[in-house]
């Protein structure tokens, strides 16, 4: 059975590896050119290394790709983690089927990030499938999925790796299905479909006064390192969240201002209830906890109003 795995990135290492360690014979591997630039995690690398035949291309679709695809006489096409999207006349060049990894619950975490979003949307388990692949957006039918809890101060590194922990055995498991013409497919519901964008980095900014602690917490969790990371302003300096903890009790006050100060961070008010930041850095990547003191404030959308009609008087 001739197995062409497509893939870029940490997770495509990781899954492509655990495959020829068990013994999966992958006859070519397919990745952007970018990724031959790499010095650690490469797929290419990889290739070289069990001799396996690669091809570099940053767009699968057009006429060049094609042709090469079509020499291959592939039976299956793996997607691990490739940021392409593949066109019907590349997703029917297989004789059995394309398959691709999604990290996201069907069909409620349609498109990209759907690990960070499950953070932002304050979820308690997270869902990664492997499905196949149609025309559409992630709307192929379901062949395996998996679910994991979400523990409440899990971040985005921590929903990584366990999704890195699990579908390695998917996949195997759903390569050793296809061998045995053993597949089960589940139709996607037609209800709770939902679709998420990319997240960019202006997407990060919090407001304190609009938030709820729950809510800043998720952000803080799903942006973090290595991430951009969530931020807000402090005396018109850029401050990173790296860390945050929700409260043990209720404490109101002030959206945006600081009400205790330790060891372990500064205690600040949301919308609702306050929260604590644990971990915190200026633009410059020096230590912001060590300088934001109590009763200092945040950038606050009522802070900002109150600031104009002052100056204009």
């Amino acid at each position: 059975m001739n197995i062409v795995y497509f893939g870029n990135g940490q997770r495509a290492y990781i899954c492509l590896n655990y495959l020829i360690k068990n013994n999966i014979q992958i006859d070519c591997v397919v990745s952007s050119k970018l990724e031959e630039k790499k010095k650690t995690s490469s797929l290419i690398s990889l290739a070289k290394d069990y001799k396996i035949k690669y091809f570099l291309t940053d767009d699968p679709n057009e006429e060049k790709s094609k042709n090469f695809f079509l020499g291959l006489n592939a039976d299956i096409f793996i997607l691990g983690g490739y940021d392409k999207i593949l066109k019907k006349h590349i997703i029917e060049i297989p004789k059995k089927l394309c398959i691709n990894l999604h990290g996201g619950k069907l069909p409620e975490y349609r498109g990209s990030s759907p690990l960070n979003w499950v953070l932002i949307k304050e979820e308690t388990e997270f869902t990664i499938s492997i499905i196949k692949v149609d025309t559409g957006v992630d709307t192929g039918e379901i062949i395996k999925d998996y679910t994991q809890k979400i523990e409440p101060n899990d971040t985005i590194v921590d929903l990584h790796r366990k999704a890195n922990k699990y579908f390695p055995k998917l996949m195997l498991d759903v390569i050793k299905d296809i061998r045995n013409d053993r597949l089960n497919y589940r139709k996607q519901s037609t209800r709770k479909v939902s679709y998420y964008p990319l997240r960019n980095k202006k997407d990060g900014f919090i407001l304190f006064d609009q938030l709820n602690a729950s809510e800043v917490h998720g952000r803080i969790r799903a942006l973090t390192l290595p991430y951009p990371c969530a931020f807000s302003f402090w005396k018109s300096k850029k401050v990173y969240f790296i860390k945050s903890e929700l409260n043990d009790f209720k404490f109101y006050g002030e959206a945006g201002k600081v009400y205790k100060k330790t060891k372990k961070g500064f205690l600040i008010c949301c919308k609702d209830v306050s929260i604590w930041i644990t971990k915190a850095k200026f633009e410059d990547g020096s230590d912001a906890i060590k300088q934001i003191q109590k009763y200092d404030s945040f950038t606050t959308i009522r802070g900002e109003i109150l600031s104009s009609f002052e100056n204009k008087n």
